[in-house]
């Protein structure tokens, strides 16, 4: 009798692979929709949070289990348009293109304090609480926006981490962006990248476009016909159909998901980043 696919369960003998793909051109510098900070800043904030939540659930009483491998890539050009590839990673992971959950847990660059907003509960009014968090990835602004050299980048890497993993519940990328691609048509390139794949099914690619508008977002929708512009539509086509695991999911977590969703949010603020984060992760065997 063959498994359905997406349904090996995650465990040391077969890892998870997470790849975060992300925009760190200039418009990066621009407000993420509803916040006054940066969108490079609230995307560092957002991915820091998760890989810390992740040591988090993978500790237990013998350490951090070395069930998942992690990959933070930012993707820019210089000054004279030549793409820049590179690991986001800062301090003792810098440069390393792939990394285990052990390692990410016990080596973040930094402890910051940054500020918490927790409600009071005498007066319900927020107050601001200092909390330690660690850092792995700082946030970078430069340049353009060489997409399809990222997933030209991203298909070599994972190649090479299924020829290892052939058995794992096929790798998530997580592509994070907040324009169009500069440097070609990038739906060939994510098309490559889907068709990678583990004995439990191809590997599943989710795009996030995050607005500078406080704009209406559109969250794994099923087609392309209500998408409002060209970009929208592109990183539609880009993204996977989400399989069974992931929308039973998500309409667990109150989407409305319909027949062909696919993995995809366009005019995201940092509660749909958070959601799409977390949706990205949940739903696979083992990580819940």
């Amino acid at each position: 009798m063959t498994r359905a696919p997406y349904t090996q369960e995650i465990s040391r003998q077969n890892k998870a692979c997470f790849l975060f793909l992300l925009d760190q051109s200039y418009s990066m510098e621009e407000p993420l929709g509803n916040s006054q900070r940066r969108k490079c800043d609230e995307l560092a904030t957002a991915i820091n949070g998760w890989l810390e939540n992740m040591a988090i659930r993978a500790s237990g009483d013998e350490g951090i289990k070395d069930w998942m491998d992690v990959g933070v890539f930012g993707y820019r050009t210089d000054q004279h348009a030549n793409p820049i590839i590179q690991s986001a990673f800062v301090g003792a992971l810098g440069g390393r293109p792939i990394v285990s959950v052990p390692e990410i847990g016990a080596q973040p660059a930094r402890i910051d304090t940054q500020p918490r907003y927790i409600p009071d509960d005498q007066t319900g009014q927020m107050i601001e609480i200092p909390c330690e968090v660690p850092v792995w990835v700082d946030p970078i602004a430069e340049g353009g926006t060489p997409m399809c050299h990222m997933l030209y980048y991203a298909h070599q890497l994972l190649t090479d981490w299924i020829r290892e993993h052939p058995r794992s519940f096929p790798p998530i990328v997580i592509h994070i962006s907040d324009g169009e691609s500069q440097d070609g048509d990038p739906i060939p390139y994510a098309e490559a990248v889907r068709n990678l794949a583990t004995e439990d099914g191809n590997v599943l690619l989710l795009n996030c476009h995050l607005s500078v508008t406080a704009a209406e977002p559109f969250m794994f929708p099923a087609n392309d016909d209500y998408l409002p512009d060209e970009l929208a539509r592109v990183l539609f086509h880009m993204s996977s159909v989400l399989p069974d695991p992931f929308v039973r999911q998500g309409r667990a977590e109150g989407f409305d998901l319909q027949p062909g969703a696919r993995g995809m949010a366009f005019n995201a603020d940092m509660v749909c980043l958070i959601q799409f984060l977390n949706m990205g992760t949940q739903a696979a065997p083992g990580l819940r």
